[in-house]
This record gives C-alpha cells, structure tokens and sequence, in this order.
C-alpha cells in the first residue's frame, strides 16, 4: 500500500524546491565568452591605430528584450560605440576597446594614432587625443589636452621605454570630453616587459591563457527613436562588463592564474576578490596574492581576499586554482555590497556620493579546463616566494627631496569638485618642477567623497596614508607596497608620496603641461567642476623662475601628524549633522551665509571621533560652517534642509 507524504514531509519538500528555484533564478547565466584583445608587438615595427565608430553588442550570445537593451534592437543590429583597432586593410576586428599594445623596458616605440571618427558623433566632438596612462614619456607625446588629434589626421608618437615590468592602459584626454570618449568605448591595455625580468618565467605569463586582461567597466542604455544608445554625462550604468560583453565567462587552466586588472570605468569604484559562490561571495572568499601595482611588482606578494580601488588602477594578482575539480567556476567577484557610501557605485544611500550601482555579484565567471584545451601552453605550478627591491627612482626616500606640495581635494555633490579651489585652465601652469628632483606630495581629501588622484609622467611611492581618524594605515596590508599613478584617496585621508622627476625638461609653457587630476571623469572635466591641475618639469636655470614647493615638515616613522579634517554628515542635513574629527581642547564652530554672515555660533567641547552639532532653528540653504580649533581652521559647505 503507497503512504501519503505527511504535511510536513510535503511542506519541506516545498521549501526546498522553492530554495532551489529561488537559487537557480539568482545564479545568472555567464554565456559570453571573454573577449581576448589581440596583442601588438612594438617589436613588430610602427603600432598603427585608429579611432573609428563603429557598432557594438555587450550581450552577444543573449535574446529578448534585455538583450536588446544591451545589443540594440533587430533593427539597428548593434549600439553605436567607438573602438581602436589596428590600421591595416581587415584589421576592423574590435567594435569595442582596443588591441593590447607590448612593448620591451630600453626599446624604442614608434605609434601613429589616426582619428576616423565621423564629424557627427555622440561625443560631442571630432577631435579627440590618446593618453598613455602610467607611462614615462616627454610631454608633448603624453597625449593629454595638449595634444589633440583633428578628425582625418594622424599623430605620430615617438619615444623610449623606461617604465619597469606593469600594466597600463591608453585612453582620450580630449578636455571636457574625455568621459564621453572613454565612455564610447575609447580605451586599452598595455603590457611593459622588464629588460632580465627573473620573476616572469616563474609567474604565469601565457597571453590570454593563464595571463589574462580583465577590464572592467559599466554601461547603461537609453531607448531613443526606437534605437538604444549609451548613458553619456551623469545617467546611470548599472550592466557590469569585462573586456565589452555582460555577463562573460573565460576557460583556465587548473593550475596559477594571472588577471591583470584594470579598474576602466569612467567614475566607479572597484571592490573585487574571488569566490565560488554567486549568491553570497562575501562568504567564501578564496585567498590570492596581490604581485604588482600599477607601475609594477610589490615588494612582497600580499596575500588578500579583497581589493577596493578607484577608476583608471591596476592590481595584478594570482590565484591558485589547482586545488579545484574540472568544470568548477570561480568568480571574479563584484564586492560592491560591502563597498563604502561615499564610493561612487556603492549601493548604500547618499548623500556622501554612492548611487548608480552595477548589477550582479559577479564580474567574471572562471571555468575550469583541462591543459588540452590550451595547445603549447606550460603550466605554472608554484608560487615564487619573492623579495624584491624598489626601482631605483623610488629607492631613496631620503637624498635630493626638494621640499613638498599640498593639495586639497574639496567640493560636494552638486556643487562641484576641485583641487584647491580652482578648476582647470590650459593655459595656467599650476606648478613648475625642477628636473633631476625628488618631491613629496601631500593629497588631503577635505571632501565627502572618494577620489582616485591620478598624476601623469611618474610613478609615486606611497610614504604614508593618514585616515580620517589620525590613525596611520599599513601599507603592504593594502596592497600599496609597489609603484603607482592613480591611488584611491577615502574622505578625510592624507596620502603622502614621493615622486622622482629625473627627465624630461622643457621650458616653462603650459603646452609642455603633464595633468593630475581625480579620475572619475566627471570630476575631472568641468561637468563636475574641473577637477585637474597641470605641471611642468623644467630645466635649470628655468625651473627657479616657476613655483617651487615647500619645505617639507619633518615627520618620524613613530610619531605622523594628524591633520584636522573637515568631514560633515549627512550633507544635506537637517536637524542635524555629525562633525567628524578630532580636537584635543574645546573648539568653536561657527555658521555663515555666503555673504559671510553669522548665523550660528557654538563651543564644542574636546572629543575624538564624531561630535552632534544641532540645527534646530535655522534656515535652510547653502552656508559655510567654519571650525575653528587649537589644531587650526578649516572651512567646508553645508546644506541645510
């Protein structure tokens, strides 16, 4: 006689086809195979380039309705993008990104970039430049504003390798259209070999195999005359790519696996680590170690679980997959969950500049394959344990440093960002620095959100990172134990770095102009208030005629300064805000309107941390708040709701 199942059997049963059905529909399916850029040698002879319009499907392999929204309708067959692509009779191969360029430490380079884009196009401009993000280079072929390239003409870019082993990247610099060609689709990476690199046959180093590119990046699409287009300006990108497509998947090897890493979004923050789990990768991360930084190797691998990082960074990391059955996947995770509000592309509310998250936990998903799938290929099946030292221009932090420069990164949503006050002018040297120096540069954020400060021409050396809080951060538990660019500064962080300016003089015009700049792309044109200042490195005796830095303060490995920041929140407030800081005595805070006057005055007492300051009564609008201290004074903007 047959048994019926009891309520409860039935009721589990339920559950659990509910759970698996609920686990199914969240697990996504990863159905475009990654996009491996060709590859480039300078070796080869003239890299020839050129920007072209073309058109472009992110979901290749998808159908419906979604698919449309990210491959245009059946109708239009694609959505207008741009592209670099070789310059060659059938070399139209890539309707998004661009080839990735190789080149040798000590050899020559010799690039002719030509400009195809058609006179009418959603940028906004014909003309457009291509910058070598991170390399080393004499100005004028440094492809920033200085430097455009006119629709139907051709620029030839000529110089000698001296950047180390790293990854960097090409993309426009065309003022106050550089998000929107990037955006289109402008952009590609760079691979530097080191002359007697002996840490490169010990790391995985098989082109597209075990030494992969990753570029990430984020679209949205708008339906406009029956055709979708790309999100241009401040509109919403919420579909994660990798390389150009959504939603793809790339077979490896079971054994150590390199990604080289780039963060290429136009404003978006990165968090990422490595998990088998889809649903919940904070969970089960997998270790993998951190080897070089944008400019190249750290000085010691670092383990780690995680990265943040901001738009235009590159990390290098390896990961062991030896360990783990045929046909499993690993994800390269999207961590943004756990990211920070004041993060661009956080999901956590506002005010302090989150918003626009992308979707999915996932950027990648990794397959597991046998080595037959991968012809020729030699497998790396150990890890170096390796020690190295810093290149010799980041060597000597002690010897020929000719003082300091302060910045301050201030602004607000809304309002506008800029590096000390003032936006970006091509014709103002902001400063002159002398070549064969050594400097340290201070980057205070003094703003609510976090900024990625990127400075042409060098790579810096990270000295020390003082938080929010006066607290001094680890360096190597960070990752930031190896040369960089680009380097994501959180509110309230003092960065502090040495730069090495031993080439390249020129004389003091703002044509020979090298930028620095936050690269979110909307700060850094005026759309979000010109965040971008420029310097010149001149000759002597020319150099003294230009805008020296100061001395610099003496600060000991046991004992940093804590700067007083200015950090308020909610911004905009209303019955409320925290204040943010320290303040060893009682301090006084004042509120203005912008004509100065006073609307409100108070004594605070001492307190570390973060100090309420009520607004009960008072009215609405923009105001200064001016906090006066035995630290100092510092002044920011506050809305009162």
């Amino acid at each position: 006689m047959q048994k019926t199942p009891s309520p409860h059997l039935k009721f589990l049963l339920i559950s659990f086809l509910f759970l698996l059905a609920c686990r199914l529909y969240a697990q996504p399916n990863f159905i475009n195979k990654l996009p491996i850029p060709p590859l480039i040698d300078a070796a080869d002879g003239v890299i020839e380039l050129k920007m072209e319009q073309r058109k472009h499907k992110y979901n290749p392999a998808g159908s419906g309705v979604v698919a449309d929204s990210l491959n245009g309708t059946p109708q239009q067959n694609g959505i207008t993008t741009f592209s670099y692509n070789k310059n060659a009779p059938g070399a139209d191969t890539l309707t998004l990104l661009g080839p990735t360029l190789y080149w040798r430490q000590g050899q020559p380079v010799h690039i002719r970039v030509t400009n195809n884009l058609p006179a009418v196009n959603a940028s906004g401009t014909d003309s457009t430049t291509t910058h070598w993000h991170g390399v080393e280079l004499p100005a004028q072929f440094d492809g920033g504003p200085h430097q455009p390239i006119q629709r139907d003409s051709t620029w030839d870019v000529m110089f000698n390798v001296v950047d180390y082993g790293s990854t960097m990247w090409y993309h426009p610099h065309f003022h106050n259209r550089t998000l929107e060609q990037v955006q289109m689709g402008l952009s590609g990476m760079i691979i530097v070999e080191e002359a007697n690199d002996v840490l490169r046959p010990l790391l995985p180093h098989t082109y597209g195999v075990d030494d992969i590119p990753v570029i990430i990046g984020d679209i949205g699409t708008v339906l406009s005359n029956n055709e979708y287009k790309l999100t241009l300006g401040m509109g919403k990108r919420p579909h994660n790519i990798v390389n150009g497509v959504n939603s793809p998947y790339v077979s490896v090897p079971r054994h150590f696996v390199r990604l080289r890493i780039l963060n290429g979004s136009t404003r978006k923050g990165v968090q990422f680590g490595f998990s088998t789990s889809y649903n919940n990768p904070a969970t089960n991360l997998i270790p993998f170690k951190l080897i070089a930084t944008d400019g190249g190797y750290t000085t010691e691998a670092v383990t780690m679980t995680e990265i943040l990082n901001g738009p235009g960074v590159r990390e290098e990391v390896v990961i062991d997959l030896r360990d783990y059955p045929l046909g499993d996947t690993v994800y390269l995770s999207n961590l943004n969950q756990t990211m920070p509000s004041y993060v661009v592309g956080s999901p956590s509310p506002a005010p302090n500049g989150g918003t626009d998250p992308t979707h999915g936990t996932a950027f990648l998903a990794m397959v597991i394959t046998d080595d037959s799938a991968f012809p020729g290929y030699q497998p790396i099946n150990s890890f170096p344990d390796y020690s190295v030292a810093w290149e010799p221009d980041l060597a000597d932090t002690v010897n020929n440093i000719v003082g300091c420069r302060h910045k301050n990164l201030v602004g607000a949503p809304g309002m506008g960002f800029t590096i000390d006050g003032t936006t970006y002018d091509m014709e103002v040297i902001n400063d002159t620095i002398c070549v064969n120096t050594k400097e340290i540069w201070e980057i205070e954020n003094k703003s609510p959100i976090a900024h990625p400060f990127h400075i042409h021409k060098i790579q810096f050396r990270v000295l020390s990172i003082t938080d929010a809080m006066g607290a001094q951060l680890n360096l190597t538990e960070m990752g930031l134990n190896g040369p960089k660019d680009d380097i994501l500064i959180l509110p309230g962080w003092t960065v502090r770095f040495m730069g090495n300016f031993n080439d390249y003089p020129n004389p003091i015009e703002s044509k020979y102009g090298y930028m620095y700049h936050c690269h979110i792309l909307t700060h850094e044109d005026h759309e979000g208030g010109g965040m971008m200042h420029q310097f010149v490195v001149a000759g002597n005796p020319e150099c003294e005629a230009g805008s020296p830095p100061a001395a610099c303060a003496t600060i000991s490995s046991t004992q940093q300064p804590i700067r007083q920041i200015l950090l308020m929140y909610p911004n905009p407030a209303s019955g409320a805000f925290f204040l943010r800081g320290n303040s060893a005595a009682p301090s006084q805070l004042r509120i203005l309107d912008l004509q100065g006057r006073e609307i409100s005055t108070q004594v605070l007492p001492a307190f570390t941390g973060e100090h309420r300051v009520p607004t009960e009564g008072l009215p609405q609008g923009l105001f200064l708040v001016e906090w006066r201290s035995r630290e100092g004074v510092v002044v920011g903007k506050l809305v009162l709701r």
